[in-house]
């Protein structure tokens, strides 16, 4: 059997509403070498006969652990030198697979990024609610990591890229993509943003791309928790530690605004108190971010506007 060029993995569990809309966008690239792995979590509203009505797809179904669980069971059987991650409710817009291969036909790149649109459905119609373009809203940079978005599902990585790298971290349920990132700026590969939209995000009551922002008070104790891992795992003066450690200075500032905001003023002292036994400087680290993040904020808000 010939090699796909090009491997697309998508995570799935229950989603009969939106897969075939995932499987459609794969198909109408009309690429003549790609493999689609799906891998259902054990699904129970009918994911599954969707699934078996395209024999193209390779099914892994079983049960797992979390999202990155399932990426990296995907990512494991992947066999194409192209790599890239759709999630279950999201497409891709025409021509995706074409820009990335034309940007990766330079033997030197390693990632390609392209720009995300977001949009929903409503009264029937597609209406596009943001786009992020460019590197400052997009690349591959702690800043976007740390503070702001990370689109890794806009991306195309080489296959060994990704071997490297060694997949998704899944300790983390709700920030291992972050994570995963923050270790991919760290190798620094040879990459190029382009300004093509490669990905469109579907908005809509049970996506968890959008759910985050409605629990922000449990993602802020589970992004303290991984850097805190973290910080302990990365050997002390290494790349990573320091970059680790600036993370954690902003964990700790978010979860006490989260925290503050929602009056529980009683548990700022411990949270405060273990952030400076863990970095007596965070204080300083969070304040010196802060300028950056609002600068960037305010310019990504144009790059939203559809």
């Amino acid at each position: 059997m010939t090699a796909p060029r090009i491997s697309i993995v998508t995570p799935c569990l229950n989603r009969a509403a939106t897969i075939e809309d995932a499987i459609a966008s794969v198909l109408a690239q009309r690429h003549a070498a790609f493999e689609h792995i799906v891998v259902d979590g054990g699904s129970t509203d009918g994911t599954a006969a969707i699934l078996a009505r395209y024999p193209h797809l390779v099914v892994v179904r079983e049960p797992d652990r979390n999202l990155y669980d399932a990426l990296n069971k995907g990512l494991r059987r992947a066999r194409g030198d192209i790599v890239a991650l759709l999630n279950s409710d999201d497409v891709y817009p025409p021509d995706a697979f074409a820009t990335a291969e034309t940007a990766l036909a330079d033997p030197r790149l390693e990632l390609v990024i392209g720009a995300a649109e977001f949009y929903a459905e409503i009264d029937g119609r597609e209406v596009v609610q943001r786009r992020l373009v460019g590197q400052g809203a997009v690349g591959l940079t702690e800043a976007n990591v740390i503070g702001d978005i990370t689109v890794m599902n806009a991306a195309f990585f080489r296959r060994g890229l990704l071997q490297r790298l060694g997949g998704f971290d899944d300790r983390f349920p709700l920030s291992a993509d972050k994570d995963f990132w923050l270790r991919l700026a760290l190798l620094a590969p040879r990459h190029v943003v382009l300004e093509q939209v490669l990905y469109r995000y579907r908005s809509h009551a049970g996506s968890l791309t959008f759910a985050a922002g409605d629990l922000r008070d449990k993602l802020s104790r589970h992004l303290l928790a991984l850097v805190q891992v973290r910080l302990a795992e990365c050997p002390p003066g290494s790349a990573a530690h320091a970059a680790y450690r600036r993370w954690h200075a902003w964990a700790v500032g978010y979860r006490a605004l989260v925290l503050g905001r929602a009056l529980r003023l009683a548990e700022l002292p411990g949270l405060l108190a273990a952030g400076c036994r863990a970095d007596a400087f965070w204080p300083a680290r969070f304040l010196a971010r802060l300028p950056g993040h609002w600068l960037r904020r305010n310019t990504r808000g144009g790059a939203l506007r559809p």
